[in-house]
């Protein structure tokens, strides 16, 4: 049992802990409880709007053939990457070949040993009018002398004439087998018509892209309005973000963005804004941006979920407070700014919004401090500022 010594010593060694803690309190009590805060300040703001969007389905087109025939070989797979003008697919052309191959053949005669032969002929047309010609002189010199009969010199007459008709058929021949006559032109048109009947067996990739679905194989007869290749092709990619149309004034075509998918939040990437719908969709409220981005990230997928960042104006050494100041920012925001040792509940105009910061245009002033997080905070509590050494 301990002695009245030992209690008397326990009870001043409890009075002394018991005093001890008191004071402590009452010294917090005094100085208050210490909580984060943020300096009011000025600064350059990029006002912002964040805004819901979806990566765009990418560019398709549905590849057929525009005649009849039999398809003789499919030179790609589903998920293969073309490039603009390869072969994807050739019907059997073996038809539309030999006829090519025969128009260049007479295209080429009718250059050749046709119009050597149309010339040589026209020579010796002219050839044999002079002769004509020579032969009725030499007549009617006769003729008037006495030596020969009216009968013969209009025989040889009539000789001269044929003579001369015949060259002149040579020549419009000789005309229509030169360089760019008829003959030519016509057997040109030939060839042109048979290259386009073979260009039509041949299918080829229209712009760069890959190969989607594969609908054909090869001994298929296939006929016109049949989709045989999808492709989607390499254009750029495009978002689509949807602002409530109060923000419509705020929108304009050439603003910068940036965006981040929601399975990547980390990963944002710039893009821009190319096209404001002129009307709003009734049913939400909303007008249709489109964007442009022009170095996508690989991860991009169509219709993936995005957050989409637009910047809608700027403003110069504005006054701002970080975001995670306010509180019910979207309807009375307020802020426990710090008034005497105590944390004092004020409400605040709010302005533009860039980032982690939002303007204040009434409520506060410049130097003026702030909770930072005002939800572990007490209105009129007695607190003790502790604000980091960068403000």
């Amino acid at each position: 049992m301990p002695s009245p010594v030992q209690r008397n010593r326990a009870f001043l060694a409890g009075a002394g802990v018991l005093l001890l803690a008191l004071l402590a309190f009452g010294i917090r009590s005094v100085r208050g409880r210490p909580v984060e805060a943020v300096r009011v300040a000025r600064q350059d703001l990029l006002e912002t709007l964040v805004v819901s969007g979806r990566v765009l389905a990418r560019s398709k087109a549905s590849l057929g053939s525009t005649v009849t025939g039999r398809v003789e070989a499919v030179l790609v797979e589903e998920g293969a990457r073309v490039s603009a003008g390869q072969l994807l697919v050739r019907l059997d052309e073996r038809e539309a070949a030999a006829a090519l191959a025969e128009a260049r053949t007479r295209l080429e005669k009718s250059r050749g040993t046709d119009r050597r032969s149309i010339e040589e002929e026209k020579a010796q047309a002219a050839l044999s009018l002079a002769i004509e010609e020579r032969q009725l002189s030499r007549i009617a010199t006769l003729r008037a002398e006495g030596f020969v009969s009216e009968r013969e010199e209009e025989d040889a007459r009539k000789a001269r004439d044929l003579a001369r008709s015949v060259l002149s058929a040579a020549t419009a021949k000789a005309a229509s087998a030169g360089a760019g006559g008829a003959d030519e032109r016509a057997w040109a048109a030939a060839v042109a018509a048979a290259e386009a009947r073979l260009s039509q067996l041949r299918i080829l990739a229209p712009e760069p892209g890959v190969v989607l679905v594969r609908a054909v194989e090869p001994g298929d007869v296939v006929s016109p309005g049949k989709a045989l290749l999808t492709m989607a092709l390499d254009r750029e990619t495009q978002l689509l973000a949807q602002p409530d149309e109060k923000n419509l004034p705020s929108l304009r075509v050439g603003q910068k963005a940036r965006a981040s998918a929601d399975a990547f939040p980390d990963r944002s990437f710039p893009a821009e804004v190319i096209s404001i719908s002129p009307g709003v969709d009734v049913a939400r409220g909303t007008v249709d941006v489109k964007l442009r981005v022009p170095d996508p990230p690989g991860e991009l997928r169509t219709d993936m979920t995005l957050s989409v960042e637009l910047e809608v104006g700027k403003g110069d050494r504005v006054l701002v407070v970080p975001l995670e100041t306010v509180r019910d920012a979207a309807s009375e925001p307020w802020v426990l700014a710090i008034r005497s040792r105590r944390a004092v509940r004020t409400p605040v105009t709010l302005g533009a919004r860039g980032g982690a910061v939002a303007e204040v245009l009434k409520g506060l002033a410049e130097g003026d401090l702030v909770v930072r997080l005002p939800g572990k905070t007490k209105d009129g509590q007695r607190v003790r500022a502790l604000v980091p050494a960068s403000d």
